[in-house]
């Protein structure tokens, strides 16, 4: 017979009355780790700049959980203790003051995404950053982005990252939750760019040109022809004022928006020669320096307008420079001198991950070539 022993009832009360920090157990040797006398889980327990920190090492493992104590000591001893009750929305209101330095279109879109985070976050604009989770991060991505592509996916996800390195910052967190986040980044899917001919391209210019029912028909298709053969961005060339083109020296000097680098193309003479000409001419003047080449910084509407006429696909401005370094590519243009072209600093490695489809079948084509001489020598 199990007989089942007694307990005093007012042991027995005074036993459950304990809280958790009067049931941890100081663990000797190492200072801040104490362990759950019922549990058996690891807590720290810490003193830093006259900040007392208790928090739960959530794990029965002491090796594991003296590694814990050490990153959270390193974490604290970064941190600013004035700063520990700093809110999400607090923190949002922080970084947009620091967008003043990006352009335009990144300013817009981080301000939406801002907007977006404090309206949903599930914890609310006064979650205090401090307690913020990897897990926090996975929710909020996979409820707010999860059916979007990867691509899009991973730039919102590179926002998150970007807000909470400037909470690191400014001392108020001691590592970026980001990195612990499981779902932050999605692998992009293998897409084939579709991008128009030479021919194609050509047809769209001659359409916009003989547009009657578009009194900017010329300038849009100028426009349209510059991105083009010169394979800039639509903000390049809307920003490109005539002290930036330099006849004599046979090149266009760009600033990158997005980079603040200053990169130049040549002025080839099949293409771009005869448009600039042709541009300045229209002035029926020297142009001064300060003045703008085109007068407008956008051709979307154009170029949607003759691609729809055309029954071809829907182009855009980005698809035109895609076009001409697809050209240049199968045409055994040096890829470093591209990258050099488009401003890029990385030797072409960026050209070469982009267009690595276009770059084996040039590739082939170039074995097919050399071969041949050899059989036949």
């Amino acid at each position: 017979m199990l007989v089942t022993p007694k307990c005093h009832p007012q042991i027995f009360r005074m036993d459950s009355a304990k809280s958790t920090r009067q049931r941890l157990q100081k663990i000797s040797g190492v200072a801040g780790l104490y362990k759950h006398e019922v549990s058996g889980i690891y807590h720290l327990q810490l003193t830093s700049k006259q900040r007392k920190v208790r928090k739960s090492l959530k794990t029965t493992d002491r090796k594991t959980a003296e590694r814990k104590l050490a990153v959270y000591k390193t974490q604290l001893g970064k941190t600013d203790p004035k700063k520990g009750s700093v809110t999400l929305g607090s923190l949002v209101q922080s970084y947009l003051e620091t967008l003043g330095t990006k352009s335009h279109s990144t300013c817009k879109n981080q301000k939406s995404l801002l907007t977006r985070l404090t309206d949903t976050w599930p914890h609310g604009r006064n979650h205090k950053v401090t307690s913020i989770t990897g897990g926090d991060l996975d929710k909020w991505l996979s409820i707010q982005f999860g059916k979007l592509r990867p691509r899009t996916y991973n730039t919102y996800s590179g926002f998150l990252k970007s807000l909470l390195d400037h909470a690191v910052a400014l001392k108020v967190i001691g590592a970026n939750p980001y990195y612990e986040a499981r779902n932050k980044r999605r692998k992009n899917d293998k897409v084939k760019r579709e991008v128009p001919t030479l021919e194609q391209f050509q047809k769209i210019l001659s359409h916009m040109r003989s547009n009657k029912f578009n009194p900017h028909g010329e300038e849009s298709a100028d426009f349209i022809e510059f991105l083009g053969s010169a394979a800039v961005g639509q903000a390049e060339a809307g920003n490109l004022r005539w002290r930036d083109v330099d006849f004599e020296k046979g090149r266009i000097i760009f600033h990158r928006q997005k980079t603040k680098r200053y990169f130049h193309v040549p002025i080839f003479k099949n293409t771009l020669l005869p448009l600039l000409k042709r541009r300045k001419a229209l002035l029926g003047r020297e142009p001064g320096d300060d003045e703008f080449v085109f007068s407008m910084n956008d051709g979307k509407k154009g170029l949607a307008a003759a691609t729809k006429a055309l029954g071809l696909p829907r182009y855009s401005q980005r698809d035109l420079r895609a076009m001409r370094i697809t050209d240049w590519v199968t045409s055994n243009i040096n890829v470093k001198m591209i990258a050099q072209w488009q401003g890029h600093s990385d030797g072409g490695i960026l050209i070469m991950n982009t267009y690595s489809d276009v770059i084996s079948d040039s590739n082939d084509a170039a074995e097919r070539e050399a071969i041949s001489r050899l059989e036949n020598r």
